[in-house]
């Protein structure tokens, strides 16, 4: 596994890269596998996803079910892979994602499936990660990716998503102070 470098960015402000900026090997070969499933311009289909090819990546799995309602898109769990449900400390599948996150995290975390559905692209993001207690216990770090059901329009959101509790040794070796949001909408392959 590698070793961050640097700390994430401070700010909601979204920046551009390739996968090459993912600095997690799994997630950048996931965002390889998503790009490689586009078909004429659009993002791939649920059916173009066989997790059989990523079995190692499924309890860190999320489907999210995009949901119009008059006061604007919600998300529902589909399926929360067994990682994220242990994490979560709870079971995520039917429940709404703003039911289930602090009202702060949660603008944070809409604000990247919204972008991946606006962009038709994926979104690498990091930060700290709040409970539901709204107490900070960890680092996380995700790839959100928007994914077709029917239509030309994404439709739903596959999420894959790692955390680093504070007691553990792992990839970030930094001050757990430092560490700010980021967000990137990966606009295509690169190193």
């Amino acid at each position: 596994m590698s070793v961050f470098t640097s700390l994430p960015k401070f700010s909601f402000d979204v920046a551009d890269g390739d996968s090459g900026a993912i600095p997690d090997p799994r997630l950048r070969d996931l965002a390889r596998y998503w790009f490689a499933r586009c078909r004429d311009g659009l993002v791939p289909r649920r059916t173009d996803i066989d997790p059989l090819e990523f079995p190692p990546l499924l309890p860190n799995i999320i489907l999210l079910d995009r949901i119009a309602t008059p006061q604007g898109d919600r998300f529902r769990f589909r399926l929360a892979g067994t990682a994220v449900v242990d994490f979560a400390g709870q079971e995520l599948t039917g429940r709404y994602l703003d039911e289930v996150l602090p009202p702060t995290y949660f603008e944070f975390v809409a604000l990247t499936h919204h972008l991946a559905i606006q962009r038709q692209r994926p979104v690498y993001a990091s930060s700290l990660y709040h409970d539901k207690g709204n107490f900070v216990n960890a680092l996380t770090y995700r790839l959100v990716m928007p994914l077709r059901i029917k239509g030309d329009e994404p439709e739903q959101i596959m999420v894959c998503q790692f955390w680093q509790r504070r007691a553990e040794t792992g990839p970030w070796r930094g001050d757990w102070h430092s560490v700010k949001p980021e967000i990137t909408v990966i606009a295509g392959l690169g190193g």
